[in-house]
C-alpha cells in the first residue's frame, strides 16, 4: 500500500519530523528563524564569481563588472546578482582543511573530518533536533535535489532530511491508498499503537523509541494541513514569474515556500562546479543558473517579507586555485575561497575577509567552515557548543571548536 511504503521508507532511511519530546531552543531570542543553505557542490570558483579584488592574472578571463553597491564587484557571469549585491555578505576567506570533494563536502556540512569510527550529524540535523517543537507539522530538515541527502549521523533517524530529488514529482507514497478505507486504516492503527505499547514494557530502548517516533512523525507529516507547500503548483502568480523554468530555479522557490510554512532548514543543491578543465567553456551554464536563482529567491523572501527572519547561505566544499592549469582549468584550493550570506540582519553590501592578492591564501578575517557553521547556528539562537554523545558515549559540539562571528551582522 502506498501509505505503508511511504511511512516504512521513513524509517528505513530517516526523515526529519516533529516529534513531541522534542528539545527546547535556547531561551534567547534568535534573529533568524529558518536557513536556506544553497550549496554549490563541486568547488565554486571564487575568482571567476565574487572575489575579483586579486591580480588580474588570478581572474583569467572572467571580466569584472559593477554591481549595484559602491565598492562591490563581481564577475561578468553574475549580472543579475550583481544587481542584488546590496542584499549578500561576500565571504571570501573561507578555510577548510580538506581538499578532496567526498572529504570536502563532509567537512562543510557536519563540521567535522570524516572518521571511520563515527558519522556526524549534518547541521541541518542538529538545527532540526534543537528547534522541533509540538506545534510544527512539517520536517524541519528539507534537502532539494539530488546531491547527500542530508544525514543524521549518529543521531536517530528521524532527524535526517526529508529528501526532495525534484521538484515536480512530489513527495512519495504520501496519500492514503484509495482501495483502503479511512475507517479501516485507522484501525489497523490502533493494533499497531497497541502492539508497540506491549512490545515497550519489555523490550523498550532507545533505537526502537526511535522508530516509533518516526512512525509517528511521518503520519502528523501526511495529514499536514502545511504539505500543500511542496506544490509549487501553488504558489502565487506573482511569484511565480520571478523565476524562469529550470530545476535550480524551482528548487528555489520550493525552498521560499517551505520556510514560510516554518521549516527550520532547508538545503538546496546545485552541483557540477568541479572545472579542471575547460572552465571558461563550462562556467557559463552553472553561473547562470545561480545568478538567475538565487536572484529570483532574494526577491521572492523581500516580497513575502521573509528576508528579514530567513538566513540565505551559499556554500561550497572549497575553491579553485588561482592558476588555469594547463587544461585550461582550475584545481581544488580549499585555502581562501569564497561563501555568501543574505538576510536575518547580515551586513549586506560588504565583502568580509580577503585573500592574499595572488589569490595563493586566505589573508585577512580568515573564516573556517566550523566558525561558518557556528555563525549560521548562533543566529538561529542555538548554542553552537551544545553537545550531543554518539552512540558510543563520546560527546560532540555542534559545531566541532567552531565559533560565532557576531561581526558579520548589524
Amino acid at each position: 500500500m502506498n501509505r505503508r511504503k511511504f511511512i516504512y521508507s521513513v524509517a528505513m532511511a530517516g526523515m526529519s519530523l516533529p516529534l513531541l519530546d522534542s528539545a527546547s531552543a535556547e531561551a534567547h531570542l534568535p534573529k533568524a528563524k529558518s536557513v536556506i543553505n544553497i550549496f554549490l557542490s563541486g568547488g565554486l570558483s571564487q575568482y571567476d564569481s565574487f572575489n575579483v579584488e586579486v591580480d588580474q592574472s588570478v581572474v583569467g578571463k572572467s571580466k569584472i563588472i559593477k554591481s549595484n553597491v559602491d565598492g562591490v564587484r563581481v564577475s561578468h557571469y553574475f549580472p543579475t546578482l550583481a544587481q542584488q549585491m546590496d542584499k549578500l555578505l561576500v565571504i571570501n576567506s573561507m578555510k577548510s582543511n580538506q581538499g578532496a570533494h567526498p572529504a570536502g563536502i563532509y567537512k562543510m556540512l557536519t563540521s567535522y573530518d570524516p572518521r571511520s569510527s563515527v558519522t556526524h550529524p549534518e547541521l541541518g540535523a542538529w538545527v532540526s533536533k534543537r528547534l522541533t517543537t509540538e506545534q510544527d507539522s512539517l520536517p524541519n530538515f528539507v534537502s532539494i535535489g539530488k546531491g547527500r541527502a542530508g544525514t543524521a549521523g549518529f543521531f536517530p533517524g528521524q532527524w535526517a532530511a526529508l529528501p526532495v530529488k525534484n521538484t515536480s514529482a512530489g513527495i512519495d507514497f504520501v496519500n492514503r491508498n484509495p482501495a483502503v478505507q479511512e475507517s479501516k486504516f485507522e484501525n489497523r492503527l490502533g493494533i499497531l499503537d497497541s502492539l508497540n505499547a506491549d512490545f515497550a514494557q519489555d523490550y523498550s530502548t532507545k533505537e526502537t523509541r526511535a522508530y516509533v517516533d518516526t512512525y509517528q512523525g511521518a503520519l502528523k507529516f501526511m495529514n499536514s494541513k502545511d504539505i500543500d507547500a511542496f506544490e509549487l503548483e501553488n504558489e502565487d502568480e506573482s511569484i511565480v514569474r520571478l523565476y524562469d523554468k529550470q530545476e535550480f530555479s524551482r528548487r528555489c522557490m520550493l525552498a521560499g515556500r517551505l520556510v514560510q510554512r516554518g521549516v527550520r532548514y532547508v538545503k538546496v543543491e546545485l552541483g557540477g562546479w568541479d572545472y579542471h578543465d575547460n572552465i571558461y567553456g563550462k562556467l557559463r551554464s552553472n553561473a547562470s543558473k545561480l545568478d538567475k536563482g538565487l536572484s529570483a529567491l532574494l526577491t521572492h523572501l523581500s516580497e513575502k517579507g521573509l528576508l528579514e527572519t530567513t538566513l540565505v547561505v551559499v556554500s561550497t566544499e572549497f575553491g579553485r586555485k588561482p592558476e588555469v592549469n594547463p587544461n585550461k582549468g582550475r584545481d581544488h584550493h580549499p585555502d581562501g575561497f569564497t561563501c555568501l550570506m543574505a538576510g536575518a540582519g547580515v551586513k549586506a553590501g560588504q565583502i568580509y575577509g580577503t585573500t592574499t592578492k595572488d589569490g595563493q591564501s586566505a589573508a585577512e578575517n580568515v573564516l573556517d567552515v566550523t566558525d561558518f557553521n557556528a555563525t549560521i547556528a548562533w543566529r538561529l539562537g542555538i548554542d553552537p557548543a551544545y553537545e550531543e554523545k554518539s552512540i558510543s558515549g563520546r560527546p560532540f559540539k555542534l559545531a566541532n571548536q567552531g565559533e560565532a562571528r557576531q561581526e558579520l551582522f548589524a
